[in-house]
This record gives structure tokens, sequence and C-alpha cells, in this order.
């Protein structure tokens, strides 16, 4: 998963990927994990390269949405002010 969790945020591509069913590959990760989802491990890497982006690189946050493959620059600064508690202009200022 970690050298395509920019690319792919949905749990179908990576079920597909180890040949299992959706259904299958959330049981497993629930069981192994203590109840965590695949959706929780792909934000947690998208939050962790996002927040790397914003405070290591010159980045615009148009570029590091891009790269992260959100749809919009919205969509991404609702995700990361939904899993941050800020949006990313204010995470760079340090705020």
């Amino acid at each position: 998963m970690p050298q395509h969790f920019e690319e792919h945020h949905d749990i179908g591509f990576y079920a597909s990927e180890l040949c299992i069913t959706t259904t299958y590959l959330s049981r497993v990760v629930r069981q192994v994990s203590g109840g965590r989802t695949v959706v929780d491990y792909i934000n947690q890497m998208l939050l962790m390269e996002a927040t790397f982006l914003l405070r290591q690189t010159s980045m615009s946050i148009t570029q590091i949405s891009d790269q992260l493959h959100f749809a919009e620059v919205t969509t991404f600064a609702r995700f990361f002010n939904r899993m941050k508690g800020m949006n990313p202009r204010e995470f760079r200022k340090g705020k």
C-alpha cells in the first residue's frame, strides 16, 4: 500500500491488487488492527504525506492536492481540516 496510496484512495484497488474481495480485506484489517478500517489506514497515509509536503516543501496547496490525487483542492482542504482540525494554509503557517 505505501507505494500506491497517493494515487488510489479506494479499497477496491487494494483488494484487487491482493486478489481478494473488499469485504474480506476489510474484515481481515479490522481483525488484525483492533477495529481500524482500510480507509483509516489510507487516510492516515494521506495525512502524513500532506503534513510532510506542507511543512517540508514549497509546493502550493493546489500542487499538493494534485500530487495526492484529490479531485479538487477544496476536497483536499476539507479532508485535511477533518483530519487535522485546521485548513492546510493554517497548518503551514504553524497556527
